[in-house]
């Protein structure tokens, strides 16, 4: 691991070649927890100037957007996103003012709703699971997915403080969200414990979204659940629950890049595409944009999201650390066939039976990634490259490592308390894990909360 002084060093090359204009946030306004809407542009507490000026950001892809017609440029688009950490991407296009920069007026509602919301038309673009919006696309839905939005997907598998053993886990009251007995998280993270997965038998069942489990574990009505972030963090820094497996979402293959099964993409609505192809390459841009100052602008991102959610500093925070270092370069607009094909073999692997799969039925027809070559945006890879993330922040940190990092390049006060390590993180085993560097063995069982 590098030192601070060799990191800041590194850091400080690189930006050199990498360096935006300076743009001053500070005078955005800030939407509230839970919905954002409009296209205000927020500064995240604690940062009053970041290095990022969004005109700047897409001066390289105007020779590739065509310009939007007249009767366009009021059009507003209605966005959603669902209430998870793989979403945040609709977030940050808001608040870096991207969605201003491109001439576009994006209404954003953080909602569960986004696949029946697109089907219907009443949403044109959204970030989502892909169960959804592969059910509702295989019924007729005209839905199109441009580009990916989070590879892989990790799911957390939270419990009660009380369970100390393996053997605790049988008989408790069990949450793994809307689905059945053949939610592939569970069946993953039992065949990595070793413990039964039918729900019926050896659970007591209930179906309820991630953030109304994580309240009815506070209150005590239940005992495990799986999610994503930020509930399984928020349940670790308050201390009502904690953090005993990770599942990562169909990684089958040894080469992620085609080994990943989709989790969440970004999707559009197919008649909209058609009707207004100039706001959805605009639209496809911002998202890929979004993405890369996830890596540009680590300590900000994490900002507006902890924000967005009404989660604490530390929360968002360690969930930027999670979606770009820790599990891997997850936050990725490139996408193949391939990583859709995955899904199957995940499905065998786990034995699934057919009736209990979600696969496309028409991939040609549901994946039109066109759209990335329309905008003009680069490989993720490329931009990985060129924008040496790998030198600034290689994957396999430490956390604390990582915030330095951070710090350093949203020029935060190292010796502040905003985004210090909390209590709950500060000691070697909780910083270092559950959030280790995937390795792919399909899930990592937390060390930290070792249960025999």
């Amino acid at each position: 691991m590098k030192t601070k002084k060799r990191l800041a060093l590194a850091l400080a090359a690189a930006m050199l070649l990498t360096a935006a204009a300076c743009h001053d946030s500070s005078q955005g306004g800030t939407p509230s927890p839970g919905q954002t809407q409009g296209s205000q542009t927020g500064t995240p507490q604690g940062l009053s100037q970041v290095d990022y000026d969004p005109e700047a950001e897409i001066a390289p892809y105007l020779d590739h957007l065509p310009e939007i017609p007249e009767a366009d440029k009021d059009f507003v688009i209605e966005m959603g996103y669902n209430n998870c950490d793989h979403m945040v991407g609709a977030i940050i296009g808001q608040d870096t003012g991207l969605y201003d920069a491109l001439g576009l007026h994006v209404n954003i509602t953080k909602t569960g709703q986004v696949a029946s919301a697109m089907a219907s038309g009443e949403m044109v673009v959204g970030y989502a699971g892909f169960g959804g919006l592969i059910q509702n696309y295989n019924k007729g839905a005209r839905v199109i997915m441009p580009a990916g939005s989070h590879l892989g997907g990790a799911m957390y598998l939270v419990v009660s403080p009380e369970i100390e053993s393996l053997d605790e886990v049988v008989g408790k009251t069990l949450d793994m969200g809307e689905g059945s007995n053949y939610s592939t998280f569970w069946l993953e993270i039992c065949d990595k414990l070793g413990i039964p997965s039918d729900i019926g038998t050896y659970y007591k069942g209930s179906s309820m979204g991630d953030e109304d489990a994580m309240m009815a574990l506070r209150a005590g009505h239940l005992d495990i659940f799986t999610c994503c972030d930020p509930y399984a963090s928020i349940a670790e820094e308050e201390g009502f629950g904690k953090i005993l497996a990770t599942a990562w979402h169909a990684d089958v293959k040894e080469d992620k890049s085609t080994g990943w099964g989709i989790h969440c993409g970004y999707y559009i609505n197919a008649d909209f595409a058609e009707q207004h192809p100039e706001l959805t390459t605009r639209l496809v841009l911002a998202h890929c944009l979004s993405l890369k100052y996830m890596y540009q602008h680590p300590y900000s991102a994490g900002l507006m999201f902890a924000k967005t959610f009404g989660t604490s500093d530390a929360v968002g925070l360690r969930t930027m650390y999670l979606k770009t270092n820790a599990e891997g370069r997850t936050m990725c607009w490139t996408i193949s066939k391939d990583n859709m094909s995955n899904y199957e073999d995940w499905y065998d692997m786990l034995g699934v039976p057919e009736e209990e799969r979600t696969l496309v039925t028409d991939t040609e027809g549901f994946m039109d990634l066109s759209w990335l070559e329309k905008c003009g945006i680069e490989d993720f890879q490329t931009f990985i490259d060129e924008a040496k993330i790998d030198e600034i922040q290689p994957l396999g940190m430490s956390y604390a490592d990582w915030l330095y990092m951070a710090e350093t390049i949203d020029g935060v006060d190292h010796s502040s308390q905003v985004g210090k390590v909390a209590k709950w993180m500060e000691n070697g085993s909780k910083t270092e894990s559950p959030i280790e560097p995937y390795t792919g063995d399909g899930a990592y069982v937390a060390p930290m909360h070792a249960v025999s």
